[in-house]
């Protein structure tokens, strides 16, 4: 299973080419693939982030945008060369203009992804007074936007229904850390509100079943990648959440594949963080790789080092967070002071 977030974004390159190719009035397989790596472009740049061509600057903005389009544009007018000897010179000069336009183009209709439309209603009069403000596209439509409306309603009403996306037996529940409000710990508890007390009891001894840890595991990871989601939508800040990664995905050295690809977002890997034990790392080192971001959890109730235990995590290089499960209370007072620019240290709120 993909990451809804993945999901939510190929939907959106999708529709953005179909709303090229109505615009440009031209349908060919060249037209739509470069309007795809434009359009996938985009979706990194704001989305994302990520930026292919340019350097120093990971700031999505109108300057960054037309710079990294000019920058893809380059790469495949360069790629494109191999095609120079087997085209005529007019259909390969055609292309490369081609090319040209349809970076122009995207740079205006990236314009609509952003758009705030009032309600379904009001979307043709707010979309049409949008196109009026770009000589660009209605050069393009020249008054022919019936075709452009529909699709970007039909867009609007898809949208809506992914944006709502939800149940009513499970739901996220946030545990906080001690002067930390910039991270919290995420977890997925049921919440089945029609049972009887011996029915809540079945059906949780059923929910803390190993055997249904996937599926727990993919519902808590779509229900925190659809808040990030709306969070980025509705301009608001997320937060650092960090949820646990169960011992019964990592063996052998590897974690599940399942859960690779179900973790495997941009948007996931920047906002979340994957906790596990100290031991489960020192006996599974070859699953952790720097492409995520990883905390470290650690009850130091029987430890006698602590000085010495920390260090050992530190010097692994790999961890961002070390998240105190308990400890002795003599050693509380380290762990609170306890301040590094690698390595920073939790301890969860009592409850």
């Amino acid at each position: 299973m993909d990451n809804l977030i993945s999901v939510f974004m190929n939907y959106k390159v999708n529709r953005l080419v179909e709303y090229g190719v109505a615009i440009y009035q031209q349908d060919s397989q060249f037209v739509r693939d470069v309007l795809n790596v434009y359009f996938q472009t985009y979706i990194e740049n704001y989305y994302y982030q990520i930026f292919s061509t340019i350097e120093n600057d990971e700031v999505f903005n109108r300057r960054n945008l037309k710079a990294e389009l000019t920058g893809i544009m380059e790469e495949m007018i360069y790629d494109y060369k191999s095609y120079e000897d087997t085209l005529s010179k007019e259909d390969y000069q055609t292309s490369l203009k081609m090319m040209k336009e349809l970076r122009d183009l995207v740079y205006e209709v990236v314009r609509i992804d952003t758009l705030e439309f009032t309600s379904k209603d009001e979307l043709p009069n707010e979309l049409n007074a949008f196109l009026q403000e770009s000589s660009l596209l209605t050069q393009y439509l020249d008054g022919h936007t019936d075709k452009l409306v529909r699709l970007v309603r039909d867009t609007y009403n898809h949208e809506q229904k992914m944006i709502q996306f939800g149940d009513r037996y499970f739901q996220t529940e946030e545990k906080h850390f001690i002067d930390a409000e910039d991270v919290l710990w995420y977890q997925l508890k049921q919440h089945i509100q029609t049972l009887d007390v011996y029915r809540k009891g079945l059906v949780e001894k059923v929910f803390q079943d190993e055997k249904f840890e996937f599926e727990k595991f993919t519902c808590l990871v779509q229900k925190i990648s659809h808040e990030l989601l709306m969070n980025f939508i509705h301009h608001q800040e997320n937060q650092t959440l960090i949820i646990e990664l169960p011992d019964v995905f990592i063996n052998r050295g590897k974690i599940d594949d399942r859960v690779l690809a179900l973790i495997d977002n941009p948007m996931f890997r920047k906002n979340v963080v994957l906790a596990v034990s100290y031991n489960t790392y020192l006996n599974q080192k070859n699953a952790f790789t720097e492409d995520y971001r990883f905390a470290c959890t650690q009850d130091f109730r029987h430890i006698n080092d602590i000085y010495k235990k920390v260090d050992s995590i530190y010097n692994e290089g790999l961890f961002q967070y070390l998240i105190v499960l308990d400890c002795k209370e003599d050693d509380s007072e380290f762990f609170t002071k306890y301040k590094n620019d690698v390595l920073r240290v939790l301890r969860f709120e009592e409850e």
